[in-house]
């Protein structure tokens, strides 16, 4: 059983907070630490250089760095560099103008916690200080957590036993109780909602919105509600999705699709905690968690213009990353047996076996669709398995394999027949979309299409 977390409020644990602010420009530094003190951050240093820092930092204890990046002789590399090597626990947050925002995302992937932008933004800083707290809090309780086998429903579900599963099932368990916002992040077909069902336990009500799926021009009705007579059609008042999720938790995927109007929006009612109708004059409180996922890097969507990096630090509060399949091959052999077991009586079937060249062939296959490809690709096996009950080598090559004939056009191009066009440009797009990794934005820049497009595209069924 993890420890109750802490009571501290989020004043007494900015207040216990020792952070450093290292800049050549001293302007900067002075403003820095002014901001963090107004937000209650009594124990802030500061330093011009990197080597004056060093010195300073081997005699006094931090729990947080802000450094700028471009810095005569060391820089801010060289000291993310230097921390992550110095077997400290101290946080790397990445101070940087918003034209040099490239830097700072590379930074992020060499070791800094999280980056900030010039002009300091007040917000900005306390949302990150918040993910801080809740980051050493999480940190705290795994150190004490033991990590035997859950009889929790919920965490069962989350299938695997390597490290890195074992550790995001223990944030959850954690996370639960830690009222923050949260950021899932992973590729297509990873699990997402799995974990933010995890999260959710079963308090409360939950609802579930892919930004992905929603028209830009009807998002506001969809998640605000709108009065009666709002626009046409409108024939009567209609709770939004963020008002149904009160006492619960709102789950937004692919939030990274989400249009920037709608982005403005969100990130008021997050402040605000109210959502007004449309066509209506009143406000409405609502009190909700917030789970955001997304099969994209949101710090390059920031990097692009695409997302606003405001509303990217206020739900970016508690970030869970879930390892697509090919990271994590130990745990292939477990979730292709559970797998078996699960559409087999789904199927009414015997519970089948899988021979050893089938498991070998599972093991050694990139699976660009990550958990959910294989979760098909078995169903599919057990349904050609038929009566033998033993999943073959055969049965999976046939179920990897278009089974229709190809026509060759004058032309040279290929295309299988018996299909329709529909069909044809989804399964065009999901070739597509493995080749660069599951990222939905560079799918949909090569095949010329917008994003909703490509997302009514990939939801096509092929057993229509």
């Amino acid at each position: 059983m993890a420890e109750a977390v802490p009571k501290l409020s989020i004043e007494e644990a900015y207040s216990t907070l020792s952070v450093a602010v290292v800049d050549d420009d001293p302007a900067v530094a002075s403003t820095l630490s002014r901001v963090l003190r107004e937000l209650g951050v009594n124990n802030v240093s500061e330093h011009t250089d990197v080597n004056q820092f060093i010195e300073h930092r081997l005699e006094h204890p931090l729990d947080v760095v802000f450094t700028d990046l471009v810095m005569p002789e060391k820089d801010g590399f060289a000291l993310i560099d230097f921390l992550q090597h110095s077997n400290h626990n101290v946080l790397t947050i990445v101070v940087s103008a918003y034209s040099s925002l490239e830097n700072a995302v590379q930074a992020v992937k060499a070791g800094a916690f999280e980056f900030v932008s010039k002009p300091f933004n007040i917000d900005v800083i306390d949302s990150t200080l918040r993910k801080i707290v809740n980051h050493q809090t999480i940190q705290h309780r795994l150190g004490k957590t033991d990590a035997h086998e859950t009889s929790d429903p919920y965490l069962i579900d989350i299938l695997g036993t390597t490290e890195s599963i074992s550790d995001i099932r223990r944030t959850v368990s954690i996370a639960r109780d830690v009222d923050a916002n949260v950021l899932i992040e992973g590729e297509t077909g990873t699990g997402k909602e799995l974990i933010a069902r995890a999260l959710h336990a079963g308090k409360g009500p939950f609802v579930a919105v892919n930004a992905a799926t929603i028209v830009d021009e009807l998002a506001e009705s969809e998640l605000f509600g709108h009065a009666q007579g709002a626009f046409t059609g409108a024939t009567s008042n209609k709770k939004g999705l963020i008002e149904a999720a009160n006492g619960g938790i709102l789950f937004l995927d692919e939030i990274n699709s989400m249009g920037r109007t709608m982005q403005v929006k969100l990130l008021r009612m997050l402040q605000e905690r109210v959502v007004r109708p449309v066509g209506s004059t009143r406000d409405i409180a609502v009190n909700f968690r917030l789970i955001c996922a997304t099969n994209e890097e949101l710090e390059e969507a920031v990097l692009a213009g695409q997302f606003r990096m405001d509303l990217y630090h206020r739900i970016n509060v508690i970030p869970i990353r879930l390892p697509p399949l090919r990271e994590r091959p130990g745990d292939i052999r477990e979730l292709a047996k559970k797998f078996v077991e699960r559409f087999s009586r789904l199927h009414q079937k015997t519970t089948a076996n899988l021979s050893q060249s089938a498991m070998d062939i599972l093991e050694h296959h990139q699976w660009p669709g990550n958990v959910r490809e294989l979760q098909n690709v078995i169903e599919r096996a057990i349904i050609f398995a038929g009566p033998k009950q033993i999943i073959s080598a055969e049965h999976l090559e046939r179920v990897f394999q278009t089974t229709r004939p190809i026509t060759t056009s004058s032309n040279g191009f290929e295309a299988p027949l018996g299909i329709s066009m529909r069909e044809m440009e989804a399964r065009y797009a999901q070739v597509i979309l493995e080749q660069v990794g599951g990222n939905k934005s560079e799918a949909a820049r090569i095949l010329g299409i917008d994003y909703k497009t490509l997302v009514s595209r990939l939801n096509f069924s092929f057993s229509d």
